[in-house]
């Protein structure tokens, strides 16, 4: 699209939104920012100077165009009336998509998404090829989505936050990690707009394109993929076309690819993501040689089952990344020793069926946290020996009197952050700060 002299309207002043009008005035756009916020109070640190901005309240001012922010919701009314009025929507992915010259791989997904995308960038640059690494995994696509030529990869972490709104997206590979639940207040519980808004990853791909799905997610094999695009299966379980796994080998229709003991990262959610890894790299054109090393050089990301120290004998987990019963269940299946865990956070209503059973098959004790304190202690029943704390220093605290040398204490939550912190970042921080002020 020419921008040039388009009336644009840019809900919401953090950090991609900023990023989208700017992105906008360089294409010679007339961009509004507004923000609920009154402006004094917004960090507007690198803003273009063209920007029109606006503050106690978002605005349109007879744009046509629209970029929302992705933390407002579907039903929210002032959207609603613009969607009415036959106002266009544009994503801050799909704005910045629109204007790299380096393919795009789109990863989504209820779990994994950063990991997946974080070893995605991984294998690239470990072929040799420039690489962005963008999106919902930190910073802006459209900030990076030029930093990168026609020889290189923009790899982008999408939100189904940020594909609801996408008029045109397409990537050149698009990777669905899974579906479970979550999310169910932002698209008002209605189950099948959240599946609807992830498959949309794929809705705009053309022939040649690359879809990698997960081979064992039923929800995830019935979306529909464009006639012409490619559908590459993975499973952290054996397969005989597509990425599986198989007698402790990462394989490829079958013929083994590479140990999993060399992953630096363990549990099987971790299989999954280095073969959707493999599988997008493979897309690519790059060698196997090259992203199997990228795959052994690969370092954790924070917040996901992050080892913080040892105190007394004790270990201690920061898997806050966990915002949601079902992420949880996976992190907590890949830990052996007895465990004393932390959990609780904001209650998005989810089901936590599957996080009860792993806490009364895995927990020693449980020491309750946050909004979904008083339902998880009602569901678990008098399973699990459970304590609460009024927050995260406290929590830290008790457990650390309850756990025995050989134990491990792992903040665990299954629920968001939003009730306390800022961010699942956040929260680990200050789940951090409090292990390491313990005594030694």
């Amino acid at each position: 699209m020419d921008w040039r002299g388009v009336q644009v309207a840019v809900w919401g002043a953090a950090k991609s939104g900023v990023a989208a009008a700017n992105l906008l005035a360089e294409l010679g756009a007339d961009v509004l920012l507004s923000d609920s916020r009154p402006a004094a109070g917004l960090d507007l640190a690198g803003l273009d100077a063209r920007v029109t901005v606006r503050g106690g309240g978002n605005a349109l001012d007879g744009a046509r165009v629209l970029v929302p922010s992705p933390g407002i919701p579907p039903g929210a009314p002032a959207l609603a009336a613009a969607i009415a009025d036959g106002v266009r929507l544009v994503s801050e992915i799909e704005l910045a998509a629109s204007v790299a010259t380096a393919p795009v791989v789109a990863i989504t997904g209820t779990d994994g998404k950063s990991t997946t995308t974080a070893m995605i960038g991984a294998v690239v640059a470990a072929a040799g090829r420039p690489v962005v690494v963008a999106g919902n995994i930190g910073e802006p696509l459209s900030a990076h989505a030029r930093d990168v030529d026609g020889d290189g990869v923009v790899v982008a972490e999408v939100s189904a936050f940020q594909l609801w709104t996408c008029g045109h997206f397409r990537p050149r590979v698009a990777v669905m990690t899974n579906i479970a639940e979550d999310h169910a207040d932002y698209f008002a519980h209605d189950r099948a707009a959240y599946v609807a808004a992830k498959a949309r990853v794929f809705a705009d791909q053309r022939p040649g394109d690359t879809a990698v799905l997960r081979a064992d997610d039923a929800v995830v094999m019935a979306m529909a993929t464009p006639p012409g695009v490619e559908r590459v299966l993975f499973s952290p379980r054996p397969l005989e076309r597509g990425w599986g796994f198989a007698d402790g080998w990462l394989t490829r229709d079958g013929a083994r690819v590479m140990p999993v003991d060399l992953l630096p990262v363990k549990g099987p959610h971790n299989v999954a993501n280095a073969l959707a890894a493999l599988a997008s790299g493979a897309a690519l054109g790059l060698s196997l040689e090259a992203m199997t090393e990228g795959l052994r050089a690969f370092r954790p990301l924070p917040h996901r089952l992050e080892r913080v120290a040892e105190k007394r004998g004790v270990a201690y987990l920061d898997d806050s990344k966990a915002t949601n019963p079902h992420a949880a269940s996976v992190g907590l299946r890949s830990l052996e020793a007895p465990l004393v865990v932390i959990a609780g956070g904001y209650d998005k209503g989810l089901d936590q069926g599957m996080f009860i059973d792993e806490l009364v098959r895995r927990a020693r004790h449980v020491v309750l946290v946050g909004g979904t304190a008083e339902r998880t202690a009602r569901e678990l029943g008098g399973r699990v020996p459970t304590s609460h704390a009024a927050d995260m220093q406290a929590a830290v605290g008790l457990a650390a009197s309850i756990a025995r040398p050989g134990d491990v204490v792992v903040l665990s939550p299954g629920a968001s952050s939003f009730d306390l912190y800022r961010s699942y970042h956040h929260r680990g921080e200050v789940f951090q700060a409090a292990v390491r002020a313990l005594a030694d």
